[in-house]
């Protein structure tokens, strides 16, 4: 029985330095191999950036950029450019942007609505989820209501509403059960 443990002695530490030498040849391998692409990535995305830093300094010059872009196409002379900026807009021709479109209150989503219908009246949904092939989920927030139609083959067929007043009348329907 001395034998064994002596033997155990002897050869297990052999054992256990041999599988230690392995892995860690395995370990400076896989360093060795990911190393040089990420310095190539490195090397990538640091050219870009010198590259954007030098379009933004030609931009910086003096030069209009409209010039600058016509110059080497054509030999012809250039119209001087009038940029709206530098002139004031007149009284009459101001322009006025336009208002956003206001939608309906998105609580009336309604079962067997279509989608074209839904995106007219309610606007485009805050999230919209694909999850079949003819299955979508339009999430719709607005203040403190969230409204989830799921629409199969582009009509309505589930609305599930969270928050607003909707939301105390479940909490009391969840109490009860």
């Amino acid at each position: 029985m001395n034998a064994r443990v002596g033997l155990l002695l002897v050869v297990l530490p052999g054992l256990v330095a041999a599988q230690a030498t392995v892995e860690y040849a395995t370990g400076a391998a896989v360093a060795a191999t990911t190393a040089v692409p990420a310095q190539k990535a490195g090397k990538a995305i640091a050219g870009t950036f010198s590259t954007l830093n030098r379009v933004l300094q030609n931009l910086d010059s003096s030069e209009p950029a409209a010039q600058r872009a016509a110059a080497p196409q054509s030999r012809r002379p250039q119209k001087p450019v009038k940029s709206a900026a530098l002139e004031p807009p007149s009284a009459s021709g101001a322009v006025q942007p336009k208002e956003d479109p206001s939608f309906e209150d998105p609580s009336g989503i309604q079962e067997a609505m279509e989608y074209g219908e839904i995106l007219h009246r309610f606007g485009p949904p805050s999230l919209k989820l694909t999850t079949g092939s003819d299955d979508e989920t339009l999430n719709y927030m607005r203040k403190d209501v969230v409204v989830n139609a799921i629409l199969r083959n582009g009509k309505v067929t589930n609305v599930q509403k969270t928050g607003g007043a909707d939301q105390s009348h479940q909490a009391l329907s969840f109490s009860r059960q």
